[in-house]
């Protein structure tokens, strides 16, 4: 049986990785109400702390429960394009090839004005999924500048009064290293949310943690279950304390040590 390892190289999975389930640091999110409630939120977090890991894996565990449609979708190609004109149509291909990719119905992407093209194209994917409620994880969002931030946010907005199954997303993630209020302001050249304005309607701002000192813990036992390897406490220490328990420091420490040391002897 192939081994996993500690992975320092983009998102982990279960099929390859030690890693432990990143939804247990969310912290100020209430998963279990998004879909039900058919709210829209936001997630925040540096990078390098598992953003996308949370975002494929729970993706992954909606869809196999088979409740609704979820997919991830990264809008990282827009970065720093300010013209709607040219992001826009890109958005709108990404959305259509991660349907492509997870062989569900593409919607068209027809010559709708920009300042109305997202919010079509999510219309008729709704329609397409349904009678499953489509959910979209939308990565990488704080990339989007000035009026193609403000259109982006406005064109989710116009649709939500009608989401449901068959008409909208019923719940919609914002991801990015910054909360929603911090690149709004930046979107509109550091003039001051007003709280009537572009995206007032999401739920919550939930960021990702770093690991704790049990999480370490857990993390390093995978390995001893897998291979019977050893290590001590004060090893755990060291990591947990040269870390802070930033994730992807604490699995290059250990990916450091598991590679160097070959040999089932206890580390020191």
């Amino acid at each position: 049986m192939k081994r996993h390892f500690f992975n320092t190289t983009g998102p982990c999975n279960p099929e390859e990785h030690y890693m432990l389930p990143p939804e247990d640091r969310l912290v100020g999110s209430q998963l279990h109400r998004y879909i039900k409630d058919k709210l829209y939120w936001v997630l925040h977090a540096p990078r390098q702390t598992g953003k996308t890991t949370f975002l494929q894996s729970w993706a992954r565990k909606i869809n196999a429960g088979g409740e609704a449609v979820a997919c991830y979708v990264n809008v990282e190609r827009c970065d720093e394009v300010s013209e709607v004109e040219k992001t826009m149509p890109a958005i709108c291909d990404a959305i259509r090839k991660v349907a492509e990719n997870n062989e569900l119905p593409v919607p068209v992407c027809d010559d709708s004005s920009h300042l109305s093209m997202l919010n079509s194209v999510l219309s008729r994917w709704a329609q397409l999924v349904a009678p499953k409620p489509l959910i979209v994880l939308f990565h990488e969002v704080d990339v989007l500048i000035d009026e193609t931030m403000v259109s982006f946010l406005r064109q989710l907005r116009d649709g939500f009064a009608t989401r449901g199954i068959g008409k909208f997303p019923v719940s919609i993630t914002l991801v990015g290293m910054r909360d929603l209020k911090d690149y709004i302001i930046a979107a509109k050249g550091g003039k001051p949310v007003n709280p009537g304005s572009l995206f007032n309607i999401k739920a919550d701002s939930a960021k990702l943690s770093n690991f704790t000192k049990d999480d370490v813990v857990k993390l390093f036992a995978q390995r001893m279950e897998e291979t019977g390897q050893q290590i001590t406490q004060e090893a755990l220490d060291y990591v947990y304390e040269q870390s802070n328990g930033q994730p992807w420091i604490v699995n290059s420490l250990f990916m450091r040590v598991t590679l160097r040391i070959l040999d089932d002897e206890k580390i020191s």
